[in-house]
């Protein structure tokens, strides 16, 4: 004889509960602060090791301008063995940079002698 069957069926679990979810979002606020602040001076970091580049290149440029010359080299001489970034002079300064990146400035020392050493970054914010 067959016995109806009393079986008490299960639901079956439609979502997360409220405890996981709390769990979850705790976790990611747990990231969150611990990763926000390391990222936030990426940029600054960036444009120092680009400007500290670029100067670097300059301070090559000088070298394959002498190499040219066979003799010190005008400022506007270092800058025309520039090709990237391009960079533009006025007096002592050199400029490295196009309109759709920051500018640096670059001033290359008065002395009648320019030497690698004697060029600097002057835009201060943008060089340490």
């Amino acid at each position: 004889m067959n016995k109806p069957s009393t079986r008490i069926g299960r639901r079956l679990q439609a979502g997360f509960t409220l405890i996981e979810l709390v769990v979850v979002i705790v976790i990611i606020g747990i990231l969150a602060a611990v990763a926000i602040p390391s990222l936030t001076g990426v940029s600054d970091q960036a444009q120092i090791a680009k400007n500290t580049a670029t100067l670097g290149a300059l301070k090559s440029a000088w070298s394959s301008a002498f190499a040219v010359a066979r003799a010190a080299p005008s400022v506007a001489a270092v800058a025309a063995q520039m090709s990237d970034p391009t960079c533009t002079v006025a007096g002592t300064v050199i400029t490295c940079g196009t309109a759709a990146t920051i500018t640096t400035t670059f001033t290359a020392a008065a002395d009648p002698i320019l030497t690698p050493a004697g060029i600097t970054c002057t835009t201060a914010t943008l060089c340490n």
